[in-house]
């Protein structure tokens, strides 16, 4: 697990960097229909329609902790390896 050596933060997508110069721009919606959280693994796919990030934090030295607006969701932890995933993906 490599930690992303910049990460920028705006209200609508959060854009990564990694070590081997790899980058993306992994959306707000995105990032929420893919929350590990116990409650969103649980909820019917596709049901988040419109979603910003209020705030990003860094977890200990494996992830960050996303905060979404409107609705104030932020239980998630999305680790390195999840965001790496989702950016070769992007």
């Amino acid at each position: 697990m490599e930690a992303p050596v910049r990460i920028e933060v705006g209200s609508d997508a959060i854009d990564l960097v990694w070590p081997d110069g790899s980058s993306a721009s992994l959306d707000a919606v995105a990032l929420r229909r893919a929350c590990p959280c116990a409650a969103c693994k649980s909820a019917p796919k596709g049901s988040v329609a419109v979603a910003g990030i209020a705030e990003a934090r860094i977890v200990g030295d494996y992830a960050l902790g996303i905060t979404f607006s409107p609705d104030g969701h932020g239980t998630g932890i999305f680790s390195y390896d999840l965001l790496r995933s989702l950016s070769d993906a992007a």
